[in-house]
């Protein structure tokens, strides 16, 4: 029952005034704040410790003012409240705004593909194709990183305007690349300021902190993407090459770098349980190796690698068995690849429409026909209709249970409001 101000005993029941202005008891704004859930009290109703509910999109709404829905970011006592509802929504923003980004980025990279492609079709038909000149005191060595290889393939080509093109769109995903780094996430800079503010203090930097708010996903499907952008520039660039006359020789390539990185892309997509990105890694080890080896001598110590490709091919095929949902079209990339080591040759990937349409539906996720979950391992995903799960599918991530049945979720997947409601009209 509502009270006046003038009835209130201050020493029973304190009061707390927000900036809005409006009066309210200590403990009624404490139930509207849901403080239980977040805290644990004595028999005095003092705070006396804290619960692990505060986790990464706990918060299902951003509270505020009950009276005028006025901000309460200024109160000290909520403050672990409001700023865990504030880090998720401008994390949530962030997985929109990834995702609207990424896509592009896809798809001209499809086209360009496509268009070299045909290219190369019609080079090998034509017999007066004017070759590019090297310097002849010049070999061409493609080793170290691949940035290195890349601007070492466009100081060489940089008259012909294919190459132009696609360069262009590397630095641009080398950009994006950057920009979804965890780093640059809003929990990722607000981690990075309170470790560096108690590094100053003395205070052990260890946080215990659960940090699976950070979004990893974006990050590994852009690290995909660049060494996909890499691997047909290298591609494209070598297959000119071996088709002119004493060009091939003058070409020393090292690739090893290269397949350090899907080393250690297989590894972090494991540990998060990303099996598509997974299989990319392990193609693109044998891809890489077979460009190697296209070129290498006879003999070679590439040739020693052979069965470490094989292996990388064996895993993915396995993943495949395991992840068929996540990794749709996949086992015919994998069945190339096998071809390409066993017949020492190289092309380029055919268009893969089942992987297409994977991102064709990332950007349908964001149309705002459906309702946002999260799977147990914290990976988004929507249902339409009433937006209520009527029956049991997969992550189309990592392939944990998600949906439901009657309405009802199965264990694990939680509930994404606030998502919903800042951003289902968001289209791309």
């Amino acid at each position: 029952m509502s009270s006046t101000f003038e009835e209130v005993d201050l020493d029973e029941e304190p009061c707390i005034i927000p900036p809005c202005g409006h009066i309210l008891t200590l403990e009624s704004m404490d139930g509207h704040m849901s403080m239980s859930d977040f805290y644990v009290f004595n028999s005095e109703g003092s705070i006396i410790d804290v619960k692990n509910s505060a986790e990464p999109f706990s918060a299902s709404e951003m509270k505020s003012c009950p009276t005028c829905r006025g901000p309460l970011r200024n109160l000290n006592r909520y403050s672990r409240i409001v700023r865990r509802a504030l880090i998720d929504e401008s994390t949530k923003k962030f997985i929109v705004w990834a995702n609207m980004g990424f896509i592009p980025l896809v798809t001209r990279m499809q086209e360009i593909e496509a268009e070299f492609r045909e290219t190369v079709r019609d080079d090998h038909r034509l017999s007066d194709k004017v070759p590019i000149q090297f310097p002849s005191s010049e070999q061409v060595q493609l080793n170290g990183t691949r940035n290195k290889q890349i601007s070492k393939i466009g100081t060489l080509m940089r008259n012909e305007n294919r190459y132009k093109t696609i360069i262009g769109l590397r630095w641009e995903i080398s950009r994006f690349l950057q920009q979804v780094n965890e780093k640059e996430q809003p929990f990722g800079r607000i981690y990075d300021l309170v470790q560096d503010a108690r590094r100053h203090r003395g205070i052990d930097t260890d946080l215990h902190s659960k940090i699976d708010i950070l979004q990893v996903r974006n990050r590994l499907l852009t690290t995909v993407l660049l060494i996909r952008c890499d691997y047909t520039i290298l591609l494209t660039f070598l297959d000119d090459q071996k088709h002119e006359t004493g060009a091939s020789s003058s070409i020393r390539v090292d690739l090893s770098t290269n397949r350090k990185e899907c080393e250690e892309l297989v590894t972090e997509s494991n540990l998060r349980n990303q099996p598509g990105n997974e299989v990319e890694g392990h193609l693109y080890w044998a891809r890489f190796l077979a460009l190697e080896r296209g070129l290498g001598e006879p003999g070679s110590e590439l040739t020693q690698l052979l069965d470490e490709g094989r292996d990388h091919l064996k895993l993915a095929h396995k993943l495949c068995d395991k992840y068929p949902g996540q990794t749709a079209g996949m086992r015919n990339e994998v069945e190339d690849v096998e071809k390409m080591l066993r017949d020492s040759t190289f092309y380029m990937p055919v268009s893969n429409d089942e992987k297409a349409a994977v991102f064709a539906a990332m950007a349908q996720d964001f149309r705002g026909t459906g309702h946002w979950y999260y799977c147990e391992n914290g990976h988004p995903f929507t249902v339409g209709e009433c937006g209520m799960p009527m029956e049991t599918s997969q992550c189309p991530q990592c392939g944990s249970p998600v949906g439901g049945r009657n309405h009802q979720a199965v264990g694990g997947v939680t509930p994404a409001t606030d998502l919903e409601q800042q951003f289902g009209g968001v289209r791309i």
